[in-house]
């Protein structure tokens, strides 16, 4: 059994795809899949609380829906859930490190003419940072806008 395989999911389709793509090596492998939604704390004020409460929620609805449908895809597969409250890229290289993962999967929103110039911060960051492997999935829907 090989280590842990992490995956970006950040309730678009980029992160579905990436989080697709990771289920089908990790099954291979007889690895767990690990889905992290790692999201910033809101700065304090009036509405601080209120739109922390909507970002976990969506985060929450995001997860349930990935995981649902990879777990009816690969029903013994295991799937582990990390919420954590910190920058996207902090929060998957630290979940990577701290289960001594094999790689990281994250996905990349297509190949539009502004797309293809940048690739996405989150995923320039992690492919720049991560001291371990890291598979880019492009989103198939998002190639065809």
């Amino acid at each position: 059994m090989a280590g842990d395989l992490i995956v970006g999911v950040g309730g678009d389709g980029s992160g579905f795809q990436a989080a697709r793509v990771a289920a089908r090596v990790a099954n291979l492998m007889q690895s767990t899949l690990v889905l992290v939604f790692g999201y910033e704390a809101v700065a304090m004020g009036p509405r601080g609380g209120a739109l922390e409460e909507q970002i976990e929620a969506v985060g929450d609805s995001a997860v349930a829906e990935i995981q649902a449908e990879l777990t009816g895809t690969y029903p013994n597969l295991t799937i582990e859930v990390e919420m954590v409250q910190e920058r996207p890229v902090d929060a998957l290289i630290n979940a990577a490190a701290a289960r001594n993962a094999e790689a990281i999967a994250v996905g990349h929103g297509g190949s539009g003419p502004l797309k293809a110039a940048l690739l996405g911060s989150i995923t320039y960051e992690i492919v720049h940072r991560a001291p371990i492997p890291v598979l880019v999935v492009p989103n198939d829907e998002a190639d065809t806008e």
